[in-house]
């Protein structure tokens, strides 16, 4: 990224240019659906790069941590800060969803071009949350001001706002949000899934943690929710009774056994990865891993997923000192390595890391002499 910070403190951000505070101002961009289009400025906020240091030295401190925590309107929030800063600061502590709102409330009224700094000076000097609330055609309760209030800095978004708008028009869909601590976009979309997941214990799992491995929850749940709609039963039978990745992943894998595939989560590994700066190798563990690895490697490991589910092959993704997808069989008794091929198989993998794959499987394998992996037990 071409960047460059001219004497009058002009910095310039491929084709993007800002003015600096207290006169900030984004030169060379236009305005799409009355917002600034500045896709380098989060850039610039947040890099380790010296001239955007040297740049935003000029922005309180206390200001430029809040601005790098927002993940879109960052032009239309500096506006905001530099010239209202107290009530900037004050809005952002209470609900950053509000001050949000506060910075761009014109887009929803469809106005093409942004009002002038004066015009919402007007609007921040006079209006109070439920006034400005009215003002957009927002529910416009002390509830729904509360729920606002929950969304954490990061997941500010005018989507997830506007989610939650459409959300709170729904009863039950209400209920939830309004006994939530916190608000976060995984939440959104649970609601927002067909039928919507009411689920508070699944809800609170989705805010604590997303993610875990391979998987994201809401991909998780919505799959295993659609599933069990096809085969006619309840779509989610699990009302508080996941409140963890364990569960979660247990009751994925009750499912797929109970309708005859594949389990989600595989046998354990028969070598266990390794991983430090000479070396990086790590198991596939799960079904989804392994779609991954066949897509990124367009290979056909994925239709390994039978012989690894049985306990007869097991595949493994090596990242260092190449790339390359590993394949164990297990056979006369003991496990070694079938292949090690690189993207598309277009070749197997260098001498010198097929010697460090046999002394990998020779150093770190605690069931070669073992028989069979055994399936785990989902029960």
């Amino acid at each position: 990224m071409e960047i460059q910070y001219t004497r009058d403190y002009l910095l310039t951000c491929e084709t993007e240019s800002y003015s600096p505070w207290p006169n900030f101002k984004p030169n060379q961009t236009i305005q799409l659906g009355g917002l600034w289009r500045s896709v380098h400025l989060y850039h610039v906020l947040t890099a380790a790069d010296l001239s955007c240091a040297a740049w935003r030295a000029a922005i309180p401190s206390n200001i430029l941590r809040t601005l790098q925590q927002f993940s879109e309107c960052h032009a239309e929030l500096i506006e905001m800060a530099q010239v209202v800063p107290d009530f900037y600061l004050n809005t952002v502590r209470k609900s950053p969803a509000l001050t949000l709102l506060y910075a761009t409330y014109w887009i929803y009224h469809s106005i093409e071009e942004a009002p002038s700094i004066d015009e919402r000076m007007i609007v921040w000097e006079n209006l109070d949350s439920q006034n400005l609330l009215q003002h957009m055609r927002f529910n416009a309760s002390k509830s729904f001001i509360r729920a606002l209030s929950k969304i954490p800095i990061a997941d500010a978004t005018h989507y997830l706002i506007r989610a939650i708008r459409d959300h709170w028009q729904v009863p039950d869909k209400r209920r939830l949000l309004q006994h939530r601590d916190s608000i976060k976009i995984e939440n959104a979309w649970l609601l927002s899934c067909y039928p919507a997941i009411l689920d508070p214990g699944i809800h609170q799992l989705a805010a604590e943690a997303p993610n875990y491995e391979e998987y994201t929850l809401v991909d998780v749940v919505c799959d295993l929710s659609n599933r069990r709609e096809l085969h006619g039963w309840e779509p989610w039978p699990y009302r508080n009774m996941i409140l963890t990745w364990e569960q979660l992943l247990r009751a994925y894998n009750n499912f797929f056994k109970k309708t005859n595939h594949f389990p989600e989560t595989f046998p354990k590994p028969p070598v266990y990865g390794v991983t430090d700066e000479n070396y990086h190798i790590e198991a596939l563990t799960n079904l989804t891993a392994l779609k991954r690895e066949s897509r990124e490697m367009a290979n056909c490991t994925e239709d390994y997923a039978g012989p690894i589910a049985y306990g007869k092959s097991y595949a493994y993704r090596l990242l260092i000192p190449e790339r390359a997808t590993v394949m164990l069989e297990y056979r006369s008794g003991r496990w070694g390595i079938e292949e090690a091929m690189i993207s598309e198989n277009l070749r197997a993998v260098l001498p010198s890391t097929w010697i460090q794959l046999r002394k990998w499987l020779k150093e770190n394998s605690e069931l070669k002499n073992s028989s069979k992996l055994k399936l785990n037990n989902y029960e």
